[in-house]
């Protein structure tokens, strides 16, 4: 029961922190491309007034344009911002309920089978919220990956030790 707890714990620490971190990036990526297409819009109008002398300049910057505007919507990580700082909240929350509960499991004033019943509401709690956001895509960004595994290991270690 303590090594399963202590992962869930540490789990869904990490996986509060990543989301975390993947909705600023998608966030500052988002807005980003909004600012290509804005600029690529008004590059276009202002290319319209000179398409008789540089035609390829003008068609460039349209299609480039509408391309980035057809792939928008296509592109899951730019639109799952929101989706992910709520999925962070909802890990966040399971965090400080692993946490409770892992203190109560180290005092051991608590019936063991009890704090197991608890461990799997929890359990629960996590796949009752994960199926309702399972249109969300969370890709694998290796160095956001290991940035938060770094902080949340120190985060633990200080919490913990």
């Amino acid at each position: 029961m303590r090594d399963r707890l202590w992962y869930y714990l540490q789990n869904s620490k990490f996986k509060a922190g990543y989301l975390c971190e993947l909705s600023k990036t998608a966030s500052t990526c988002g807005n980003i491309y909004s600012f290509i297409l804005a600029l690529g819009s008004a590059g276009s109008v202002a290319a319209w007034a000179i398409w008789n002398e540089f035609p390829y300049v003008w068609a460039s910057i349209v299609g480039i344009s509408q391309i980035l505007h057809v792939a928008k919507p296509h592109i899951p990580f730019l639109k799952n911002d929101k989706e992910y700082i709520e999925l962070c909240f909802k890990y966040e929350f399971l965090y400080l309920k692993y946490e409770k509960l892992w203190c109560r499991y180290e005092k051991g004033t608590e019936d063991e089978n009890f704090l197991e019943t608890e461990f799997y509401e929890l359990r629960d709690i996590e796949v009752n919220f994960l199926n309702n956001v399972r249109h969300v895509h969370v890709p694998n960004f290796k160095r956001l990956i290991e940035k938060v595994s770094q902080e949340v290991e120190k985060e633990l270690s200080r919490t913990f030790c």
